[in-house]
């Protein structure tokens, strides 16, 4: 073969390579070398407009008038503010859906406040673009029943059926226990979509036990008398379902957690926290 022609043959992929070498630093780098972390982060309209907030001397918070604590939330981030020598900045979320995808949290963070109020510290439940401060209060999943001769979970007699607010964590012990059992010996039990939905279903005789977050129970007892008469039973033979609560935050935002976590502990520790709930009647309990 000819030097020349050789020379030819060569002369396209050594062009590529070098156009190559020169290109790699414009050029976006492949998939596996990306920073993980960039493919954690959501997206939210705008997001890049957000700069650092200037003031300083604030703690800005959000309250979602969804949540049924937001009110009794609301007394504790004052306090927290309060405690860290800020001047509490609130933002209440308003919205007609019953439930949103936890990334449009993440908008409300870069746009609105430090911290998200209400949020169940679930082990493993969120991205790793958001961090929870150390709960400032623990509540229960509680069965409700309107008989008032059911006093516990053993006494509903098969077939008698519950109704439980769907996929969470006393739901799933509920069906854990309820495969363990013969089928004879189960209570039939309907996943329900919302809190709201499973005590109306009580109220309507759908059900005859249901399956609810604490501060929902609490929260329609407050707004309509019909819910009145509904009350709390043991979960006998279960054990209860606890969860705490505490507020979502940017993962970055160390410095401020570790001082919203200290200031949470002196709360509970100095009795603040469990006088805001009982001057709200709200159903959890401060525990160090």
């Amino acid at each position: 073969m000819p030097f020349s022609f050789a020379l030819r043959r060569l002369a396209g992929p050594l062009l590529a390579l070098a156009l190559t070498a020169l290109l790699a630093p414009l050029l976006p780098a492949p998939a596996s070398a990306q920073e993980p972390e960039f493919f954690d982060i959501p997206y939210a309209y705008g997001q890049w407009t957000f700069g650092r907030r200037l003031d300083e001397s604030q703690l800005r918070y959000c309250v979602d008038r969804r949540d049924p604590a937001w009110e009794a939330d609301a007394a504790i981030a004052d306090a927290i503010a309060e405690a860290l020598l800020l001047e509490p900045q609130r933002y209440v979320v308003e919205s007609g859906i019953i439930i949103e995808d936890i990334t449009k949290v993440y908008g409300i963070l870069l746009e609105h406040c430090d911290v998200h109020m209400g949020f169940k510290l679930i082990p493993s439940g969120y991205a790793a673009w958001a961090s929870l401060t150390r709960p400032y209060y623990e509540t229960q999943y509680v069965f409700v029943s309107a008989d008032p001769d059911i006093h516990s979970l053993a006494d509903l007699a098969p077939p008698g059926p519950i109704g439980a607010t769907s996929g969470t964590s006393a739901h799933l012990r509920l069906i854990s226990y309820l495969m363990a059992l013969p089928a004879e010996k189960r209570w039939p039990t309907f996943p329900m979509g919302t809190n709201d939905i499973a005590l109306e279903s009580l109220l309507n005789g759908t059900v005859d036990v249901a399956l609810v977050w604490a501060p929902s129970l609490w929260a329609k007892q407050r707004a309509d008398p019909a819910f009145a008469d509904l009350h709390v039973i043991d979960p006998t033979p279960l054990p209860p379902t606890t969860l705490g609560v505490g507020a979502l935050m940017l993962s970055n935002e160390t410095f401020l957690r570790t001082a919203i976590d200290e200031a949470i502990a002196a709360l509970i520790q100095d009795g603040t926290i469990a006088e805001i709930l009982a001057k709200y009647g709200f159903p959890a309990e401060a525990r160090p």
